[in-house]
C-alpha cells in the first residue's frame, strides 16, 4: 500500500469507521417497575463485492487480438450473527443500566471496566493514527533516501498499530460487546423480577 493510500485509509478510519456502533445511551434509563429480560435476536447486514463475470477481448482493425479486460459486476452478500441485549419491558437498555437496575454490582463493575478500557484504547489508537499520518506526510519532505524510507516504514508500522488499537477500543465500546456471559444477565433479570414481585422472567424473542 502506498503512503498516500495509507493516509487516505487512516483519515477515513479516524473520521468514523472505527467508532463504536450506536445503541442505548448509558445512564438514560431509570427503573420503571417493568420486568427485566434478555432478548435473543439476529443481526443482519449486507456487504457488496465485485465478481468477475466475463472477459472482454480487444482487437485491432485487422482482427488481431491486442488485449483483454475483465468484466466485473457488483454482488451483494447477506451476513447474519446471533446477538442478545437486555430490556426493561420492551425498551432496550445499555448493559450498564441493566445491571444497575438489577442490582448486580459485580457485573456492572465488569461492564464499566470494559467500557473504560475501550475508551483508553480508542484514544491511544487515534493518537497513534494521527502521529502516523503526520509521519507519512512528513516523509515526503525528507531529502535523505535512507531517512525517508525509515520514517515511512516507522509511520506505516505505527498506522497498523493505531488501527488495531482503535478497532479494539471501538469493539469494547460496542453495545453488542458484553463483559459478562448471557447467562449472567439472564440470572440477574430473574432475581430482579422475583424481588419486585413480577414473577420469573425467561428470555424473550421480540
Amino acid at each position: 500500500m502506498s503512503r498516500f493510500a495509507l493516509v487516505l485509509v487512516a483519515t477515513f478510519a479516524a473520521s468514523g469507521c472505527l467508532m463504536p456502533k450506536s445503541g442505548p445511551r448509558a445512564g438514560a434509563a431509570v427503573p420503571t417497575g417493568e420486568q427485566l429480560a434478555v432478548v435473543d435476536d439476529v443481526k443482519v447486514w449486507t456487504t457488496t463485492y465485485k465478481e468477475k463475470v466475463a472477459e472482454a477481448e480487444y482487437r485491432d482493425a485487422a482482427g488481431n487480438k491486442v488485449g483483454t479486460a475483465a468484466v466485473y459486476e457488483d454482488r451483494t452478500q447477506v451476513h447474519t450473527t446471533p446477538i442478545w441485549y437486555p430490556v426493561q419491558g420492551r425498551s432496550q437498555l445499555a448493559d450498564e443500566d441493566f445491571f444497575r437496575i438489577a442490582g448486580d454490582q459485580p457485573s456492572l463493575d465488569e461492564t464499566l471496566a470494559m467500557r473504560e478500557n475501550g475508551r483508553k484504547w480508542r484514544t491511544r489508537g487515534m493518537i497513534t493514527l494521527g502521529v502516523s499520518i503526520a509521519g507519512l506526510l512528513g516523509s515526503y519532505f525528507v531529502p535523505n533516501p535512507t531517512a525517508r524510507v525509515a520514517l515511512s516504514l516507522g509511520a506505516t508500522v505505527g498506522f497498523c498499530g493505531g488501527y488495531y488499537m482503535t478497532y479494539w477500543g471501538a469493539h469494547q465500546l460496542n453495545p453488542e460487546t458484553h463483559a459478562v456471559d448471557r447467562s449472567v444477565a439472564d440470572r440477574a433479570a430473574v432475581q430482579y423480577n422475583q424481588k419486585v414481585g413480577g414473577g420469573v422472567s425467561l428470555n424473550k424473542n421480540f
